[in-house]
């Protein structure tokens, strides 16, 4: 599946072949549904991916700081 659009008639390319929604089966429609699903589960991972790739640094960043910080009592020489 390449394509969905959005128009009276939806349709959708797969193979380089379009097809008419409405007249596919209902099993085809489901497989449809499914690969949307898919790809949107796949779009909301890669961005909570991102969150926590960003988190992580962010927490590294805090762990060096705190590690490099002299500690509570001591003298800086």
């Amino acid at each position: 599946m390449t394509e969905v659009t959005e128009n009276a008639v939806q349709t959708i390319t797969f193979n380089d072949k379009e097809y008419k929604v409405d007249e596919l089966n209902e099993k085809a429609k489901y497989i449809i549904s499914q690969i949307s699903d898919l790809q949107q589960q796949g779009s909301q991972s890669r961005a909570r991916l991102d969150q926590i790739e960003v988190a992580t640094r962010g927490f590294t960043d805090l762990l060096g700081k705190e590690l490099e910080a002299p500690l509570e009592g001591e003298v800086v020489e």
